[in-house]
């Protein structure tokens, strides 16, 4: 080691370049800061290059190949992280271990490092993101005429970073989550940065004009288990609630759906925010979800009080001129049969005339069928003759029967109007408008029902 200078670049001709090979290990990923955009994390260097300095024979030093020298003693690659979000994390030096030398010249040199990089996140798909993170090392001192970075030779497993967050030999079990996000994968690119920015081809111009810079990085995704249960959930009841408010008739229990849909809606959304990030790219796919459900549901309250309003304010006969019989529209597209009927009425003057009708029904029902039966027994019996109003004169008076004239049920309904029931129609009373207002509200079921279609496969597709 004698005349040997540490600080000129190990090389005989200057006009020789130096290939440095650097791969990295992250060991632990520490913090991440979503606000600031920045990662704090750590692990070893690796740098491998050819010093011509110090080559020897193993046969003439008892068949030594290699020797372990301090790191700060030889010459080493000026080493600088161009992306470090702290000033005094700039330079990086491989000083914490020895270095091993071979005969040979080849030399390895390691050190940890803590890197507080910065990183582009981008939330549009929260909570579902996938963040980038890059670490960007190069030689700050020489260009590329003096020293050009590159890939380890023969060592295919280490041309990206390796992940090893957990160093525990007995269970084995591999360690990817920490802090809420889940460690996917590494990536490396090697880039030549010069006059037209960083080019991954070789330049073909003045290597001097260049730099070699490798970038290494990391791919994380959030990790939200909890997500479905705390946020999908309640956004899908909200959407059934919309959905099942133009079925409901009665508008005091419509409307009293809708403003609850709008509260809950209220309130999930202000949890959502609180646990969004800062904004960052463009608005989270969930966000523009519940903004959007949040406008529906404001569009069928309005729609419910306008309607209302039209349906009490408006003259018996009136109708709305669409040009076309809207209330034939879902017929022609053959969906009438499925819109037609009439949605849930809470209304207790329509819930007690439903369960009178049945009563009444089934009241007249079951006396006119014991009457007849009554009657046929007493006649199969030979104890009654229809049409008859005299007993007969073989009978007792102890065993004397009245005889029961069975008017028919035409004569009954004709001769006896107290019997007849008056059913009121229910299409006789309906206004026009009415009509018209309950087809509208069925096509808007129908639109909502589309849209809701539509933004979940485009959600979920892009």
């Amino acid at each position: 080691m004698s005349g040997y200078n540490s600080k000129a670049r190990p090389v005989k001709n200057e006009d020789t370049v130096t290939k440095v090979s650097v791969f990295l290990n992250i060991a632990h990923i520490e913090k991440i800061n979503e606000r600031e955009q920045t990662m704090l994390v750590h692990g070893h260097l690796w740098a491998s290059w050819y010093d011509e300095y110090l080559t020897w024979r193993p046969e003439d030093y008892n068949g030594t190949s290699k020797v372990l020298i301090p790191a700060w003693k030889i010459w080493q690659p000026a080493f600088a992280l161009y992306n470090s979000a702290k000033g005094n994390a700039w330079h990086l030096y491989m000083n914490g271990l020895p270095a091993t030398v071979y005969s040979t010249g080849k030399v390895w040199a390691s050190g940890t490092y803590s890197f507080y990089v910065t990183c582009y996140f981008d939330f549009s798909n929260w909570p579902f993101d996938v963040q980038e993170c890059p670490i960007v090392i190069a030689d700050w001192v020489y260009d590329l005429s003096r020293v050009n970075l590159s890939d380890p030779e023969g060592l295919s497993e280490y041309l990206k970073p390796t992940i090893r967050l957990s160093y525990d030999p007995v269970a084995k079990k591999e360690k990817k989550h920490l802090g809420g996000w889940e460690v996917l994968k590494t990536w490396k690119k090697h880039c030549y940065w010069g006059p037209n920015g960083c080019k991954e081809d070789v330049p073909e111009g003045k290597p001097e004009w260049y730099w070699s810079l490798l970038e290494f990085g990391v791919v994380i995704q959030r990790h939200v288990p909890y997500f479905g249960a705390t946020m999908l959930i309640p956004a899908g009841l909200t959407v059934l609630l919309i959905l099942i408010s133009f079925w409901i008739n009665t508008f005091s229990v419509m409307i009293s759906v809708l403003v609850f849909n709008i509260m809950l809606q209220g309130l999930y959304g202000w949890e959502m925010i609180e646990k969004m990030p800062p904004g960052s790219g463009s608005t989270p796919k969930i966000v523009k979800f519940y903004s959007m459900n949040l406008s529906l549901c404001a569009v069928a309250f309005v729609y419910a009080v306008i309607a209302k309003f039209i349906e009490d304010e408006m003259p018996e006969n009136y109708k709305i001129n669409f040009g076309i019989d809207i209330t034939q529209l879902l017929a022609k597209f053959g969906l009438g049969k499925v819109f037609t009927p009439t949605g849930i009425s809470f209304d207790p003057q329509d819930l007690m005339n439903g369960i009178a009708s049945k009563e009444e029904e089934i009241e007249s029902g079951g006396t006119s069928n014991t009457l007849i039966g009554m009657s046929d027994a007493l006649i199969e019996s030979g104890e009654v003759e229809m049409g008859s109003s005299q007993p007969s004169a073989s009978q007792s008076g102890s065993e004397m029967l009245i005889a029961i004239n069975l008017p028919t049920n035409s004569s009954t309904s004709e001769e006896h109007p107290q019997f007849q029931q008056k059913t009121p129609s229910k299409s006789a009373s309906i206004k026009p408008i009415q009509l018209q207002l309950h087809t509208i509200r069925r096509i808007l079921f129908l639109v909502y029902v589309v849209i809701y279609v539509i933004v979940v496969a485009v959600f979920l597709i892009f």
